[in-house]
């Protein structure tokens, strides 16, 4: 996982658009409620940090997403290079 980077909510929604995935298939595989990923994507709420720490996991590792903290040039996502 990228160095103990928090992912914005902006991120979750943009890698998981990226992959085709879901806010269920994300719940799934990142093994949280699906309301969680709904609501920190509406920014309703912040998950507690192992749910957050989850979701981000999920998506680096079953989605080959790479996340770009915002000292990178600007907050973004990516799809992990081979």
């Amino acid at each position: 996982m990228s160095d103990k980077m928090c992912i914005s909510s902006a991120q979750c929604r943009a890698a998981r658009a990226m992959l085709g995935w879901s806010q269920e298939k994300l719940s799934k595989r990142a093994k949280v409620a699906r309301a969680t990923v709904a609501d920190f994507e509406r920014e309703a709420r912040t998950p507690i940090l192992n749910n957050l720490i989850a979701i981000q996991k999920a998506l680096e590792e079953d989605g080959e997403i790479e996340f770009i903290p915002k000292n990178g040039g600007g907050e973004g996502v990516r799809f992990r290079s081979s």
